[in-house]
């Protein structure tokens, strides 16, 4: 492999994270092997960003642009970069110091990967990595051959296996320029939807030769500004994003109808999220609306407790 195409591209889309961003920065110039450029896309923020990065204005591109939402931000920062390999880092999350040293290091195990992306922890879950909940014998499903401790060659069972587990999160994942070119890149028509990264990254796994890197390299932030802390909202958003997929035949046909008994699954178990989280009208009107009628007797009994319970819920609105 050429010195020229293991460059590698760091893009961050970035709104109102003025307290974030130096720290985000300060975790990507620390890694042990060092990155080429990197693109920021400030999507018209009001804080104080400029400020906050004026420390790495040397070594940082900035692109500011109407406010326009994440994915158009990404895509922004994406088209402005100029290397073969693109690294993905919200704004607001850490790179471990060993993150581009294992992509470097799966680059000359597997010349053929073109879609990378690795363990991870949750900062309100310091104890665990993602890869610890993995359901049983799911990197012998996604392998293309037997895994080893460290690294996994992903076989045509990626995609599916995603369905089920959905580990794969924008600031773990490297890829080739060609791949992203390849499936399109970022629509950005969706890019305030709700895990609307997911519409690029399922498209690179069903697409792309991946490699999975088993380490933990990178950490995820959670807290109340960002949208991944509302379960709901982004399970909504998962619906539509699988959706849009098959809607716009942005698959291999093998995906396909994987992808439509994913959200028929989905749509039965956002009922059920409804219900358990008291949006019993909102719970009510999809089950006749959206499922018509579809799930088992426990659901139908749901589905008339929301009915009774949403009718509740408007009379103690009105005598209050």
């Amino acid at each position: 492999m050429s010195e020229e195409r293991n460059k590698i591209s760091v893009v961050i889309p970035v709104y109102n994270r003025a307290d974030w961003i130096g720290k985000t920065l300060d975790h990507i110039f620390a890694q042990q092997e060092a990155i080429d450029e990197v693109i920021l896309c400030d999507d018209g923020s009001s804080d104080e960003l400029y400020s906050a990065v004026e420390p790495y204005r040397s070594k940082v591109k900035i692109i500011r642009i109407e406010n326009s939402g994440p994915g158009a931000a990404r895509k922004v920062a994406i088209e402005n970069s100029s290397s073969e390999w693109i690294a993905l880092c919200d704004s607001d999350d850490f790179w471990f110091t060993n993150h581009i040293k294992n992509f470097r290091i799966a680059c000359n195990k597997f010349p053929a990967m073109n879609f990378y992306f690795s363990n991870f922890k949750l900062s309100d879950d310091a104890e665990n990595s993602k890869f610890s909940n993995s359901p049983t014998d799911w990197f012998n499903f996604i392998a293309r051959n037997h895994n080893s401790t460290e690294y996994v060659e992903c076989g045509e069972n990626l995609y599916k296996g995603l369905l089920e587990f959905q580990c794969c999160f924008p600031s773990t994942c490297i890829f080739r320029r060609e791949l992203y070119d390849l499936v399109g890149g970022i629509d950005s028509s969706i890019s305030r939807w709700p895990s609307e990264d997911a519409h690029l990254t399922r498209r690179l796994a069903a697409y792309g030769s991946a490699v999975i890197c088993k380490a933990e390299t990178v950490l995820i932030n959670k807290h109340d500004s960002n949208f991944s802390k509302n379960h709901l909202f982004n399970f909504e958003g998962r619906i539509k994003i699988l959706t849009k997929l098959v809607s716009d035949r942005a698959l291999p046909p093998v995906n396909v109808e994987q992808t439509k008994e994913e959200i028929e699954k989905s749509r039965l178990n956002l009922f059920r999220l409804y219900f358990w989280n008291k949006n019993y009208r909102k719970a009510a009107t999809f089950f006749r609306r959206e499922l018509r009628w579809q799930g088992s007797g426990k659901d139908y009994l749901r589905f008339f407790a929301s009915l009774v319970l949403s009718v509740t819920c408007r009379a103690r609105t009105s005598i209050n």
